[in-house]
Order: structure tokens, then C-alpha cells, then sequence
């Protein structure tokens, strides 16, 4: 079983990175054209060329061949379009309503291509018979239709999860997803289709990564609790959220590829803030440490295809294929995250619920216990008392003088006084003060 397996992502590997008898040579210099390119000495191509961003111009020459067959060359990047193919001297044109620049001929005669990249300088060669080719794009519509079928129902779930539990983070990681899938399928070259202008796919690309950014923060931040835990944490990602808008639209403005090269460390930088965030809280609980499982795959092979060959770093794991492997898993292992990450809050949320109510109860029979005592000390002060003596008392801490009291019982001052002086015998005090603080006890 290994084995199958491992002969399968070869076969992924080598029709993706297919590089059979291509040769070729950096124009550093840029003196070379069509007419004087056969003076050159080509080198071997062994592996694809990744050598970040510069501003040199790269030749590349496929020999003839005795089978005199019909050929596709397709480079699998679509940052690529400052591309000229040449067979015989003469520029061939390309095939249109094709995903990645494509060129379709017969190898009778030696075949030179001239490429001067405006951002980085990533070659990709696919180079295979037109029969190979088609089988190819069929096998890859069919992988790449089950990634993104599987997304939608991802997507869809988790909307639903949200419009029934009422939990944000569903809500934020159906967004979330959405724009990697999004992004996906820009690189997938699938905007080709709609003959966009080379302009209108930079503008979609650098609103992708915002709204990348935005809603991989709300989901990773509300997921892990963020605000609880690190609420100072909030102020840097808006700084970074802030300084990834500016940098997108300096790019769309400015055209210089540096722009692009800050957004997207920007971007990425973000994502491995909150995965280190989820690594710091690790032990918190069993979803938090799902989180932090589920995101290091397709975090780390997005990071090498998106940002590390931009300064020329390459891996044969840098293809989109291994990132949408990671991209399953992730989804796989999130949504059920998700789902018991909503199931253990409830039970918190439950848990908290029982015991505010049983506070409440254990509150409510203590009230009961006091007021209970009260009057249990009040009927015991009232019977204490005769009935005058009560009036009295009860004038007294109404705070009236024994000359109003005299007045309002219609008694003399002598008998008020002769009363209050009972009182204060029966009920140990010495002063109206204390006689107010009893009553109010």
C-alpha cells in the first residue's frame, strides 16, 4: 500500500514538474534575441528554477526530436505572461482558453522561449505529448472539482452550524474557507477562462488577501478565545490588518512587485501569529490543540508555495497540489473541531448555568433565614414592651423629641420621659442612638 502510494505522488510530481529535454540560459547581460540565440550554450534544466525576484531575461530551448510528434508546453504559473516562443525563427502564437500559458506544436525543428518575469522568477515546465496533455487536464479537473466540491459542503455546513447554533466561529471559518478556496482557484488559473485583463485578476488577487487576512483573524480569534486570553493581541492584528490594506493598494497603484512581496509576508505573517497563539495555549483544552494540528499543514506548504519562492527558495513540495491535500485535511479535521469545540462550550456554558441557578436557590433560603430572624427579634422586642411603652418606642426612632411625642399622645412631657426611661431599662440601651440601631438590626 505504501508503495502505491508513493509511486501515485510521483506521478503527481513529475506530470506537474515535467521537464524532459528543456535546456536553458540567463540573460543577464540582455544582448541576446532570436537571430543570434543559437551562439548560446544551453545548460540542462534538472530542476524547476526558482531564483526569487531580479530583472534578467531567461531563454529556453527545447531540441528537436525524431519523433516529429505534436507537443504542449505549459508554464504552471500564472504571474507568467512576458513570454515569446519561437520555432524556425518565427514567434508562434499562444492557445488561448487554456488555465496556464500555453503553446501547442510539433518538435520537427528546435523551439526557443523568451521570458523577461515581471515578479518572481518560477518556471514550472509541464512538457508532454498533446494526447498526455489532454489526459492530464482531465485527471486534474477531476481532482481539482472534488477539492472544491468538498469545499462548498464544507462552506455550506458550517453556515448552517452558525444559522442554528448561533456560533461566530462557524460563521468565520465558512469565510474564512471561502477565500482559500477563492485563492485556489486564482492560482488554478481558472480566471483565464473569463478573459479578464492581467489588471482585473491583480485587483481580485490583493482583495483575496485581504479579506484572507480579515477573516482568518476573526475565526482564529474567536476560535481560541483570543480576546480572554491575549486581549492585547487584538490592537497588533488590526495594526497589521491596517498596514496589509495600505500595502494592497500601494501595489495596485504603484505596480512594483516589492508591494505584493510585503502583502503577502503581511498576510502569512498574521496567519503564523495566530498558530502560535494556539501552540501558546496548547494545553488549554482538547479543540485548541486540533487547531494547532489541523493548521500546521496547509499553514506551512502555503507559506513555501506563496511567500518563500519569492526569494527564490523552491521544494519539489512547492505545487499547489500538496497545499489542497493539506487543504483537505484542514477542513476535515476544523469542521469537526468547530462542531466539538461548540459542543464543549455549551457544556461550560450549561455547567455555569446550573450553578448560578443553584446560588441563586442557596441565596434566595439565606434571605428567607434572615428575614425570618428579623421579625423573630422584632416580635420578641415588641413583647418586651407594653403597648405605650411601644408607641413611645416607635416615635423614638422615628427620631421625634419627647416634647413632639408628648404632644401627638396627648400626654405630658414627664410621662414621656417616665416611659423612655422603661425602655431603656427593659431593652439595655442608654441613648435614642442605640435605640435606632436596635430597631434597625
Amino acid at each position: 500500500m505504501k508503495h502505491k502510494i508513493l509511486l501515485l505522488l510521483l506521478f503527481f510530481t513529475s506530470v506537474l514538474f515535467s521537464q524532459n529535454d528543456v535546456y536553458f540560459y540567463k540573460d543577464s547581460d540582455k544582448k541576446y534575441n532570436i537571430e543570434n540565440i543559437h551562439e548560446i550554450d544551453f545548460s540542462l534544466l534538472t530542476e524547476t528554477i526558482s531564483d526569487g525576484y531580479n530583472e534578467e531575461i531567461y531563454w529556453f530551448k527545447i531540441p528537436k526530436s525524431n519523433k516529429n510528434e505534436d507537443v504542449v508546453l505549459q508554464i504552471l504559473n500564472i504571474d507568467i505572461h512576458n513570454i515569446h516562443v519561437f520555432k524556425d525563427e518565427k514567434e508562434i502564437k499562444q492557445s488561448k482558453y487554456e488555465r496556464f500559458i500555453t503553446y501547442k506544436f510539433s518538435n520537427s525543428s528546435d523551439i526557443f522561449i523568451k521570458i523577461k518575469p515581471k515578479k518572481e522568477s518560477y518556471f514550472p515546465f509541464l512538457l508532454i505529448s498533446e494526447k498526455e496533455f489532454h489526459f492530464k487536464e482531465r485527471k486534474e479537473f477531476l481532482f481539482i472539482g472534488l477539492y472544491f466540491g468538498f469545499a462548498i459542503i464544507i462552506i455550506f455546513y458550517n453556515f448552517i452550524y452558525f444559522f442554528i447554533f448561533k456560533d461566530d466561529a462557524s460563521l468565520f471559518y465558512a469565510l474564512f474557507l471561502t477565500f482559500i478556496s477563492t485563492g485556489f482557484f486564482i492560482t488554478d488559473g481558472f480566471l483565464n477562462y473569463f478573459n479578464l485583463s492581467e489588471g482585473t485578476i491583480e485587483v481580485l488577487v490583493v482583495l483575496n488577501y485581504i479579506f484572507l487576512a480579515y477573516f482568518s483573524s476573526k475565526f482564529s480569534s474567536t476560535y481560541l478565545q483570543l480576546d480572554y486570553y491575549y486581549p492585547k493581541l487584538k490592537k497588533y492584528s488590526i495594526s497589521i490588518g491596517v498596514c496589509v490594506i495600505l500595502s494592497g493598494i500601494s501595489y495596485i497603484v504603484f505596480d512594483e512587485f516589492i508591494l505584493l512581496m510585503v502583502l503577502k509576508l503581511l498576510v502569512f505573517s498574521l496567519f503564523l501569529i495566530y498558530w502560535i497563539s494556539g501552540l501558546l495555549l496548547f494545553r488549554k483544552n482538547r479543540f485548541t490543540k486540533i487547531f494547532v494540528i489541523a493548521y500546521l499543514l496547509i499553514l506551512f506548504s502555503a507559506i513555501n508555495y506563496y511567500v518563500l519562492k519569492l526569494v527564490g527558495f523552491s521544494s519539489d513540495t512547492s505545487n499547489i497540489l500538496y497545499i489542497k491535500i493539506g487543504g483537505f485535511v484542514e477542513m476535515i479535521i476544523l469542521s469537526l473541531a468547530v462542531l466539538y469545540r461548540m459542543k464543549t462550550l455549551k457544556d461550560d456554558n450549561d455547567f455555569m448555568r446550573d450553578e448560578i441557578i443553584d446560588y441563586s436557590a442557596e441565596l434566595d433560603i439565606l434571605t428567607k433565614d434572615i428575614d425570618a430572624e428579623k421579625q423573630v427579634e422584632s416580635e420578641k422586642l415588641e413583647s418586651s414592651l407594653s403597648i405605650r411603652e411601644d408607641e413611645i418606642f416607635q416615635l423614638i426612632i422615628q427620631g421625634k423629641s419627647n416634647k413632639q411625642i408628648a404632644y401627638q399622645l396627648n400626654i405630658s412631657v414627664n410621662t414621656v420621659k417616665f416611659h423612655v426611661k422603661n425602655i431603656y431599662e427593659k431593652l439595655n440601651i442608654k441613648s435614642r442612638k442605640e435605640a435606632l440601631v436596635l430597631a434597625n438590626s
